[in-house]
Order: structure tokens, then C-alpha cells, then sequence
């Protein structure tokens, strides 16, 4: 056998058809968040899957998170707001969605099949390194079957969630159209677009320091007749 051959783990068919199995649900996941953009996006499909196509599942959710925010509504009936539970339920699923993809997905996806030498003997491991300004850092994890299908369960149910989250902002999605499409109608060629800003001022903040009145700068006549003087 070669000196520098590659480890490669030993077969373990249950623990292969689970990482497999975990890839694929993800990926489920991952389309699922995708249609999700489309449906706030309002447009068609051909331009949401170009915005996505290259995205990260973070940069996913932090867009899909800012599209939520046109949801949300403090005014009457008509424009059928979200209920409060519902905008709460949205935020606690994308925190879901981030704390998986960080915890779980990552490892698996980036881990490195390693083997250590230890009391009990060699042992099969999957590290994960990374380097930074502490010094190299590693995790490291031994997968197991019913590790990985708690995994699995818990993507599936992520992503059930997501559909139901589709299900019930449809209408408020369908009445902002309604009323984009109003407005449009009633406008005339000349209006020009307008996009309002909420701006909250951080009761924390330190104040600007107020701007310092600007000196003009000595001619090197006056530095010449300072530095005679002594000054």
C-alpha cells in the first residue's frame, strides 16, 4: 500500500444512505426557500431563479426575510395583514432554517473523513477545520445512523413549515398585487416612483460630533516669521 494513499472510511452502507439521504432533503429545502422568493418577489419565474441562482442558503434567507418585511401591515383590513403570531412564527422559522444550515449542514457538507489515534484504538472521525485569527481550529464528529436521521427529520420538518408559511401569506400576497395593480392604473405617464423610508433613530447612538470650524493653514512667510519669533 502506498505511503501517502488517501484515507478513505470504511463502508458503512447505513451511514452512507443517511448522508446521502440528508444531501438530498436539503436540497428540497433549499428549493423550497426558492419558491418562497419567487412568491414575494412578484414576478415571474425566470427572474426569481436568476436573482437565486447563485445565492447562498444565507444570503437566501436574508432576502427572503426583507421580502417578508413588505407583508407586514399596521393598516385597515383591506390590505389583510398578517397576524402578529404568523410574522412571529416566520421569524422563529428562518432562525430555524440559519441555525441548521450552521450547525448541521455545514459540518456535513465540509467535514473531512479522518481517522485519530486514540486509547481504544483507531478511530473514524469527520473534522471540520478552520483557520482564523485564533490559530487552526477543528470539530470534529463520529456520524452515526440515527444521528443523521434525527438530522433528516428535522430538514423535513423545517421544510413542511415553509410550505405552510407559503399557504398562509398567499392572500396578503394577492391583495398587494391587487392594489400595485390599481395603482399602476391610476397613475399617469408623468408620475415619477417613490420609495418611502421608515428611519429610527437608536436611542444608544453617540451624537455626531459637531464639525470643527476649519484654520487656515500659514503661508510658510508667517511660519518662517513664527519660528524668528521663537514660537
Amino acid at each position: 500500500m502506498a505511503t501517502n494513499a488517501p484515507y478513505i472510511p470504511l463502508d458503512d452502507p447505513d451511514v452512507e444512505r443517511a448522508l446521502g439521504q440528508f444531501i438530498i432533503v436539503w436540497g428540497s429545502l433549499e428549493r423550497t426557500i426558492d419558491s418562497a422568493i419567487h412568491d414575494l418577489m412578484a414576478t415571474e419565474l425566470r427572474t426569481s431563479a436568476t436573482v437565486t441562482a447563485n445565492m447562498a442558503i444565507r444570503a437566501k434567507l436574508d432576502l427572503v426575510h426583507a421580502l417578508f418585511e413588505t407583508l407586514r401591515s399596521d393598516h385597515e383590513s383591506i390590505w389583510r395583514p398578517l397576524s402578529k403570531e404568523l410574522e412571529a412564527r416566520f421569524d422563529s422559522l428562518v432562525n430555524r432554517t440559519a441555525q441548521a444550515n450552521a450547525e448541521v449542514r455545514i459540518q456535513i457538507v465540509h467535514s473531512q473523513p479522518s481517522v485519530f489515534r486514540l486509547e481504544e484504538g483507531d478511530q473514524p472521525l469527520w473534522v471540520r477545520w478552520a483557520a482564523r485569527n485564533g490559530g487552526l481550529r477543528g470539530s470534529a464528529i463520529r456520524y452515526s445512523p440515527e444521528y443523521l436521521d434525527t438530522q433528516i427529520q428535522t430538514v423535513v420538518a423545517i421544510i413542511h413549515d415553509w410550505a405552510d408559511m407559503r399557504d398562509k401569506w398567499r392572500s396578503a400576497i394577492q391583495a398587494i398585487r391587487s392594489a400595485d395593480a390599481d395603482a399602476w392604473l391610476s397613475r399617469s405617464p408623468d408620475d415619477e416612483d417613490r420609495l418611502s423610508l421608515q428611519i429610527q433613530s437608536i436611542p444608544d447612538s453617540a451624537q455626531p460630533k459637531p464639525k470643527q470650524p476649519r484654520q487656515p493653514k500659514p503661508s510658510r512667510r508667517a511660519k518662517r516669521e513664527a519660528r524668528e519669533r521663537g514660537e
